[in-house]
């Protein structure tokens, strides 16, 4: 499909502006040409009129020439009019329609995604598609008609002359045709590169304080550094390829009067008509320069082809993926136990199996508890209950009903999930508490922030819980932003909730209030929960060992402290960990 066949379905009713974007751009583009053939019947007539002016004929020459140039001006002015009309449109469409296909895809994509990323991709080349149609696309008519027209009129009034006028068209043409051949895969690894350096770029930004406390440098993020130096050398090789093709190109291109002086020279020496010569001479001066004109003017429009050609299909890309099967008929949503039967798993685009046979059981009100290595598998498992992604193989049930089979409003309405990485919105303290349950009261936020323990939070801003997060120097650190997402899942009262690694990166004080907060949240819930620390599993219903993908152990803490296998192990090695001293002082 063509790059106009992919932006048509988002003009909608817009669409018939376009065509005559196009044709009053074509016009515009046409009358252009008149007022320097006015401005040579003009000379014509000072040279043929052995010194007697006729004043009315110069008048009447230039009124036509002005006249053509505005009309010329109005005519490109409302052509502009309507291609940005239509440039807009589609801009808003096409973010539109990019934000409704993310708003339906599983959650494990954002976590395959990052932001910046996703921004770039949609943001920016929706706004690279503006730029084509609004301007670039418009001038394509006039781009292919003024050449021909000019061209018909150099060879009208002396054919010579005209083709001295090809020799530099010629090359412009045939170094078009070859190099621009190239340029198609160069601006699919170009906007791939941008892409690439504006994600990390936003990655580097989030890390500057951890950068600024160790006193590293950019180095330090070589993924970011690397994707600079990257684009750097794939730019300069790219421009560097040009250097001797541009400079003759625009030596030649700008410079007819290089074939036309020696041309009407020549001419004069056959022929011994001076004064016609001079006067055809200032003809061809005066429109040859169309040429340079239309000819940048089509490289432009190349490059901008396929600039947008490459960013309508990255956004198409970004929003093609596979989205998780809807049953027809969805199960409500009763008891709220959960079974994970026979679970196999590998995430998408990857070969390495994550999860392999995983099968356990939660009773309505147990809490659960994943502990073992990093990279064992525990946060797979907890992404697999919200459903962020499918299982390849067996089955994951809620209440007898596999997720599958559950509406997804219903499925994210009965679940709660507190991840390490915390997510708050540059809105007040209010609003993000209430995402969890929009239609709260004053009352119900201010009851969910006492039982997160973030009253003394609340008492230090300055306008309370009216306080906007990320205005005027007010940040929160990253224990108490996890208290403010604590007291979000708790307003909102899901009957199972999802803990992954809730208290990670919390000081020792933050961490005793989110545990006494953890605690209020879990009362009478399924609780599925992630921890490294092991003190905060000790008294969970049941604990499992994961390991390479597999459940190695599962019992509770004490029958796994009496079997001596792997938990043993681990709660040995914790138990010593907690112990060290430095220089007497306990760590």
């Amino acid at each position: 499909m063509t790059t106009f066949g992919k932006l048509s379905p988002y003009m909608k009713s817009r669409k018939p502006l376009f065509p005559l974007a196009i044709l009053f751009s074509a016009l515009s583009a046409v009358l252009g040409i008149a007022p320097f053939i006015y401005v040579w019947f003009l000379v014509r007539e000072l040279f043929s009129a052995n010194g007697v002016v006729s004043t009315d004929m110069v008048k009447h020459y230039a009124v036509l020439a002005v006249v053509f140039s505005v009309s010329s001006v109005i005519l490109y002015f409302v052509a502009l009019v309507c291609s940005h009309l239509v440039a807009f449109r589609v801009e808003g469409n096409i973010r539109c329609a990019a934000m409704e296909k993310l708003l339906k895809l599983p959650l494990g994509f954002f976590d395959k995604n990052s932001t910046g990323n996703i921004r770039k991709i949609i943001d920016d080349n929706a706004g690279i598609t503006h730029t084509f149609l609004a301007h670039q696309l418009p001038d394509l008519a006039g781009t292919l008609l003024v050449p021909i027209a000019a061209l018909v009129l150099m060879f009208s009034f002396d054919w010579r002359m005209g083709l001295a006028t090809l020799i530099p068209i010629s090359y412009a043409v045939v170094m078009l045709g070859t190099k621009g051949m190239k340029c198609k895969d160069f601006m699919q690894a170009y906007m791939k590169s941008l892409e690439n350096m504006n994600g990390e770029a936003v990655e580097y930004v989030r890390g500057i304080p951890v950068v600024k406390i160790f006193q590293q440098t950019i180095y330090s993020f070589k993924n970011f550094y690397n994707s600079i130096e990257l684009y750097n050398q794939m730019v300069v090789e790219y421009a560097r390829g040009w250097k001797f093709i541009m400079s003759t190109y625009t030596t030649l291109i700008n410079g007819f009067a290089l074939f036309l002086v020696p041309a009407a020279i020549l001419i004069i020496s056959h022929s011994g008509e001076v004064s016609k010569t001079i006067v055809d001479l200032m003809l061809y001066i005066l429109v040859t320069p169309v040429f340079s004109q239309c000819i940048m003017r089509s490289m432009y429009l190349s490059q901008a082809l396929n600039q947008a050609g490459i960013a309508v299909d990255s956004i198409h890309q970004l929003t093609d993926y596979p989205q998780l099967s809807q049953t027809k008929n969805p199960q409500p949503m009763k008891k709220f136990d959960v079974e994970f039967r026979n679970v196999d798993f590998t995430y998408p685009g990857t070969q390495a199996q994550v999860l392999k046979n995983i099968s356990f059981c939660m009773e309505e009100g147990q809490t659960v508890a994943l502990v073992g290595p990093s990279g064992g598998g525990k946060s797979t498992v907890a992404k697999l209950l919200p459903r962020f992604f499918d299982a390849d193989k067996g089955e994951v049930f809620i209440g007898g009903i596999s997720v599958k089979e559950i509406a997804p409003e219903d499925l994210m309405k009965n679940i709660s999930f507190v991840f390490q990485n915390t997510r708050l919105f540059k809105k007040s303290i209010l609003d993000n508490v209430r995402y969890g349950s929009p239609n709260a009261t004053f009352e119900d936020v201010d009851r969910a922030l006492d039982a997160a323990q973030c009253r003394e939070i609340i008492e230090r801003l300055p306008q309370g819980v009216g306080t906007v997060i990320g205005s005027k120097g007010t940040y929160l650190s990253g224990g108490e932003q996890q208290r403010i997402v604590l007291a979000r899942a708790i307003l909102k009262n899901a009957p199972i909730v999802v803990l992954d690694e809730a208290t990670a990166f919390a000081d020792p004080e933050n961490e005793h209030l989110i545990q006494k907060a953890l605690h209020t949240l879990s009362k009478g819930k399924t609780v599925l929960m992630i921890a490294h620390r092991l003190t905060s599993v000790v008294h969970a219903d049941q604990i499992l060992v994961v390991k390479e993908g597999s459940i190695a152990e599962q019992g509770t803490h004490k029958e796994l402290l009496e079997k001596n296998g792997e938990y043993a192990k681990m709660w040995k090695d914790y138990q010593q960990s907690i112990s060290w001293t430095i220089g007497g002082c306990h760590v």
